[in-house]
């Protein structure tokens, strides 16, 4: 029976027990010299991503937040394309706003007070309150608005470059002078009623008027009170009157004119003038409207007749003192231009017959 390989190189070694030991402390060494793993083989590499997607994916949060956060902030110096690349970002950045305002948004029906904070997109009668649709309706047209405003640019250029031409007198004065119209709503009284109103505040200057209105016992006195009160502010807002001289200006106006002005108005009423931005009521007047209700009423001997609720509205003008003044100085222009009267000019006996005719 044969051994196998090791245990008969046990057994040849077994006379020696000093061979045995020192046999098995040596260790196995290769035929080659070269070592079995290289010297660097033992050395980590350090771990660096290929692309942007695993330098996000791999490390801590702390590590992506960064790297994220210097991958959306712009650069230090201006880019060559920030024209370019300022649009997407920001479409990108509205797109992003936009999800996450649909992601807040809570699920379910509405309370009244989310209703009410929520943005208006239609009026209650259905016109769309979208920013195309509020500018087609302010500008339908605007080609035709720039021609106009190219035609109308090209002829005060014409007209003032012209040393013939002369500046209407209609045009003078909407340049010079401004004004205010403003038309109340519906209001439930008769024109019979709120006539006599609007006579009263008609020629008054504003703060005049609201006196009258505040002291009046009509009960639409204090709607023609609301009604010139946002009349002021809008002329005040919107076309800059009553704003007041500046104070050189009057001071220069006063030293030529020799302190404030006496004119005489179209009523034949003389007042003084100081300040010509000081806003009157130049023009009142009232509006029929439509009927707001026709209810019954019933009669003797069983007679029934309609009584019709009527609705009028108040339109006032508001212009400024200068406007006084200009009439002013018209009317005396033409009284000075007229010359004398006379009684009884001499004309030419015309139309004569053979017998008296009176």
């Amino acid at each position: 029976m044969s051994l196998s390989m090791p245990t008969r190189r046990l057994v040849r070694g077994a006379t020696s027990p000093t061979t045995t030991t020192i046999a098995l402390q040596q260790p196995s060494r290769s035929l080659s010299t070269s070592p079995s793993r290289p010297w660097f083989w033992s050395k980590k590499q350090p771990s660096s991503p290929t692309n942007l997607k695993d330098a996000i994916s791999s490390g801590n949060a702390t590590a992506r937040e960064t790297l994220l956060s210097k991958l959306k902030s712009h650069s230090e110096a201006p880019a060559i394309f920030e024209d370019e690349v300022a649009p997407q970002q920001q479409a990108a950045s509205e797109k992003e706003a936009a999800a996450l305002a649909a992601s807040q948004q809570p699920k379910g029906p509405l309370t009244a007070s989310q209703k009410a904070a929520r943005p208006k997109t239609f009026t209650r009668l259905g016109g769309s309150l979208a920013k195309e649709a509020l500018a087609r309706s302010v500008d339908p047209d605007p080609q035709a608005r720039v021609r106009w405003e190219r035609k109308v640019a090209i002829r005060q250029v014409t007209n003032g470059t012209d040393a013939y031409s002369v500046e209407p007198r209609l045009a003078r004065i909407a340049r010079t002078e401004r004004s205010l119209k403003s038309k109340s709503p519906w209001l439930p009284t008769s024109v019979k009623k709120l006539v006599h109103l609007a006579r009263q505040i008609q020629g008054k200057n504003v703060e005049d008027a609201l006196v009258q209105m505040r002291y009046s016992k009509k009960k639409m006195a204090a709607e023609v009170t609301t009604q010139l009160k946002m009349a002021r502010d809008l002329a005040i807002a919107e076309r800059g009157m009553g704003l007041g001289q500046q104070q050189q200006q009057q001071e220069q106006q006063q030293q030529q004119e020799g302190g404030k002005m006496e004119i005489r108005r179209k009523d034949g009423k003389w007042m003084t003038v100081g300040d010509q931005t000081k806003m009157y009521i130049a023009e009142a007047w009232v509006n029929k409207g439509p009927l707001r209700a026709k209810n019954p009423d019933y009669r003797a001997r069983g007679r029934m007749f309609l009584k019709n609720s009527p609705s009028t509205s108040l339109s006032v003008v508001l212009k400024e003192h200068k406007t006084l003044v200009r009439e002013h100085q018209e009317r005396e222009h033409r009284r000075k231009k007229q010359g004398p009267w006379v009684h009884l000019p001499d004309r030419p006996i015309s139309a004569q017959r053979a017998h008296y005719s009176w």
